[in-house]
């Protein structure tokens, strides 16, 4: 087992960064992950596991263990099988915060599997759920796999979950998940927050854009957005045409995590793209308005 901080620092008169990693690798046993194709087994068993997390960061990726090939039980090809993977992070009492697909090729054989790219902002230190399903796995592609874990439940910062889901509205639901005693192998990578010594504030260490939650939404959404240094800042929506259909932002902004709200009333429904610039920095992201 590995439970460790990682740390890389760099002094100046007010500032410092660092990175932070979470793994918990204890392998000892492995449970059923996915769908379920013999005949009165039907089912999709999804998987979660809570983290405390003690520091302000940028969550950057995280990762869960699998023993194997994505594979059907009942009548095994023996080769494996492209599938989606769709993770949720959630706060202590199951609010989804920021969801997340990973795209697995047929080739993945077994070992870890990591979104990446995830650029969240946990700016209040605590304990989070991250839950992940196989998306079409109850009906449309019940191919299964093993989670890795410990079964003598070793990692004290949290709890694994599991439930049987039928879709993925079903997996989006918390109240009915069941808690293991086992804890499931995982690996979580972020970047700690800035402190500012004189303000006592956490302070972004780089800049990013989240995806909107929710997504889709109908007819309001809400975007988070972090600033590392002081910038003159736009974030605008734009239709797939290219045409500006809103402007949320167009100011100058210090460092530091920010909110707005999209209020998309009087467009239709359709994907939209929204545009974060600051200083060089510019980052785009799609959202679906469906009424």
């Amino acid at each position: 087992m590995k439970i460790f901080l990682l740390l890389l620092i760099s002094f100046s008169s007010l500032t410092l960064s660092q990175s932070y990693e979470i793994l918990f690798d204890v392998n000892n046993a492995s449970g059923w992950y996915g769908g379920d194709d013999r005949p009165g087994n039907q089912r999709n068993v999804a998987d979660a596991q809570s983290v405390t997390i003690d520091q302000p960061i940028t969550l950057e990726s995280f990762a869960v263990r699998f023993s194997g090939k994505f594979d059907f039980a009942q009548n095994p090809t023996g080769t494996g099988h492209e599938v989606t993977l769709r993770l949720r992070i959630r706060d202590s009492i199951g609010t989804v915060l920021h969801t997340q697909d990973l795209v697995l090729a047929d080739t993945f054989s077994g070992g870890w599997a990591a979104w990446k790219s995830i650029h969240y902002n946990i700016n209040q230190p605590g304990k989070f759920i991250f839950s992940h399903h196989l998306v079409g796995g109850y009906d449309s592609l019940q191919v299964n796999n093993g989670i890795v874990a410990d079964f003598n439940g070793g990692y004290v910062g949290g709890e694994r979950y599991a439930k049987y889901v039928v879709n993925d509205s079903d997996a989006v639901l918390w109240g009915d998940w069941s808690m293991s005693p086992w804890d499931a192998n995982f690996h979580l990578i972020g970047t700690l927050l800035t402190t500012d010594v004189k303000e006592n504030k956490y302070l972004p260490a780089q800049f990013s854009l989240d995806q909107n939650y929710p997504n889709p939404f109908n007819p309001t959404t809400s975007i988070q957005y972090a600033v590392g240094s002081l910038q003159f800042v736009t974030l605008k929506v734009y239709d797939l045409l290219g045409n500006e259909v809103a402007t949320l932002v167009n100011e100058e902004k210090s460092s530091g995590v920010y909110d707005v709200n999209f209020d998309a009333a009087g467009l239709s429904s359709g994907m939209y793209l929204y545009k974060l610039q600051a200083g060089s920095f510019t980052e785009t992201k799609k959202m679906v308005l469906l009424r």
